[in-house]
């Protein structure tokens, strides 16, 4: 399978020479190419030729596709020839300057999803990713597919009002119970209080 595995949206420097897209084919053929299609969440997009053989890497050099990348909130897209979705990777905020997202191997991270993570890292074109699992960059890990600006709906909305009223109710006549004279006023209505 051919797929996004690192991109360089915000490089040091000048992002016309700087940019690029670095693809990774994991089977255990060559692939072609022709017809395939790199597409950002704006209006910018690449068609690709050639092949790309078995465990190799193929890096798509902005000068060359003319594919821009944003350094804000940007998605890129990779379709096959006959148009089906085969990859995508995304970022929210800013881009790291001189940083790629990199995509976390399995090699790297024992998880399910860990194909599906990126991260930003040292910039490693026609190699394969350097992650470093330092606590702080991995907290910067996005999955590929699920959106990291999710709007609450009614229902949600209401629902976490309800949760909250309900926890902050439970903490105070917890409090009262525990504190005696608080407890005795307004829990033991038949003494009488001076």
């Amino acid at each position: 399978m051919v797929y996004i595995n690192e991109w360089l949206p915000n490089p040091t420097g000048s992002d016309t020479r700087g940019e690029w897209v670095e693809l990774y084919n994991n089977g255990a053929t060559g692939a072609s190419l022709s017809g395939w299609i790199l597409k950002t969440s704006g209006a910018s997009k690449a068609k690709l030729s050639g092949t790309i053989g078995a465990g190799e890497y193929l890096v798509l050099k902005r000068s060359t596709t003319k594919l821009v990348l944003k350094n804000t909130d940007e998605k890129l897209f990779l379709y096959d020839a006959g148009g089906k979705l085969m990859d995508q990777s995304a970022f929210v905020g800013a881009a790291t300057e001189g940083k790629s997202l990199s995509r976390i191997s399995a090699n790297e991270l024992t998880s399910y999803r860990a194909n599906e993570l990126y991260l930003w890292a040292d910039p490693t074109p026609g190699a394969a990713n350097k992650v470093s699992f330092d606590a702080s960059i991995i907290r910067n890990t996005y999955p590929v597919g699920v959106s990291l600006n999710k709007n609450l709906g009614i229902a949600e909305f209401s629902g976490l009002i309800l949760s909250s009223a309900l926890a902050i109710t439970a903490f105070v006549v917890f409090a009262l119970k525990k504190h005696e004279t608080l407890s005795k006023l307004f829990f033991a209505r038949d003494e009488e209080i001076w």
